[in-house]
């Protein structure tokens, strides 16, 4: 029986097949990849942090940031996120991962109230990279607390940088302690601004303090007592006026202004001490970062009236997203941040620094409410 040219060929592709397999099973060894360096694994979680922040914008909080965890892919990367956006940040979250050659292990699960919570161990080639749990909240409220005055008196700049939350200190220009609180400040991790004294009302017995702007002045003259004024107040991102109620209700003075903090790249919140300031509408006229002082905590210096102030501050958030408050080193108001603050920053309000804030799309849309009367 003779073999036909077929046959030979389907034995020879049968020989060379086990051929290869007997090589295999004799030489070959499953493929080593090498370990992620801890680098490596930091770059890739933030790139899936990119990716959760871009997506879901004001409704993701990041609350323990790539930055700020010890670099173990073990430790959870916490984040809240608002009901609207959870399942397209889930999305963008995967799809990052797929993009950088990594896999997701998902487990997701239910609060008692029904919020999702979804604990994702991210992984390449099986070896966890990072872990992220996101916990659905129905949205994130943006607040930020603004403590003026300071720069006088040292001791209370410190008991305010002791408590654990994100305060935004505002300092005075050319006071004894101006120059150690922000940077004393600026190294316990908190925001400087400026408080930049304004004319007050004619007639008024306070005095806003050196380096102060007045009605009259020229560009030239605002800009020379701003950098001086800065000189004095290191690391200021941001500025707030100090008295102010005769200054912010000049418009072609607070257009200087303005426009000499445009020059600084600084951003501006109207403090709102009259119902007749200019201020932050020539501050967006300029392209500035702005925003207006919702709520002063501490007109009366007394525990229960700062707390009282607190809770109608949380209104103000609920309402509308998002609101700023101002207060003053007092013994009283530290005392009632102490004991609000752990009630305030919860699940859904992040308290961040002023110039956050300030980023948010929303804040431009808002405008002040009727003028309440606060510090002259």
């Amino acid at each position: 029986m003779t073999s036909t040219p077929h046959g030979i060929q389907a034995a020879t592709l049968r020989l060379a097949f086990l051929l290869a397999l007997a090589i295999c099973a004799s030489n070959c060894k499953p493929p080593v990849f090498a370990p992620l360096r801890e680098e490596d694994q930091r770059e890739l979680a933030r790139k899936i942090e990119n990716a959760i922040e871009t997506t879901g914008r004001s409704q993701v909080w990041i609350k323990s940031p790539v930055g700020l965890t010890s670099g173990k892919p073990e430790t959870p990367l916490e984040a809240r996120v608002g009901a609207e956006v959870y399942s397209t940040v889930m999305a963008a979250l995967e799809h990052e991962a797929e993009k950088n050659h990594l896999e997701c292990a998902i487990n997701e699960s239910r609060t008692k109230e029904g919020w999702r919570v979804a604990d994702i161990r991210v992984l390449r080639y099986g070896k966890q990279v990072s872990r992220w749990k996101l916990h659905e909240v129905r949205r994130i409220l943006h607040a930020a607390i603004i403590i003026d005055d300071l720069g006088g008196n040292l001791e209370a700049a410190r008991q305010l940088l002791a408590l654990p939350y994100s305060l935004t200190l505002s300092v005075l220009p050319h006071l004894r302690d101006s120059v150690e609180t922000a940077e004393e400040a600026r190294r316990a991790g908190h925001e400087v601004m400026l408080h930049l004294p304004m004319e007050p009302e004619a007639g008024s017995h306070a005095s806003p303090g050196k380096g102060e702007i007045r009605i009259g002045m020229t560009s030239f003259e605002v800009e020379h007592i701003l950098q001086s004024d800065l000189a004095s107040v290191p690391h200021a991102v941001g500025v707030n006026n100090h008295m102010g109620s005769r200054a912010t209700a000049d418009p072609r003075l607070m257009t200087a202004v303005m426009r000499s903090l445009a020059g600084h790249h600084l951003y501006f919140v109207d403090s709102r001490t009259t119902a007749a300031s200019v201020a932050l509408e020539a501050a967006r006229q300029q392209g500035l970062p702005s925003f207006y002082r919702s709520v002063f905590l501490d007109d009366t210096e007394t525990v229960p009236y700062t707390l009282g102030q607190l809770r109608q501050f949380r209104r103000v958030l609920e309402e509308q997203g998002t609101a700023l408050a101002i207060g003053h080193p007092y013994p009283t108001t530290i005392a009632a941040l102490a004991k609000f603050l752990p009630q305030l920053e919860s699940d859904e309000v992040q308290l961040a620094p002023a110039s956050r804030l300030l980023q948010l799309p929303e804040v431009a849309r808002l405008k002040p409410p009727p003028y309440r009367k606060g510090v002259q």
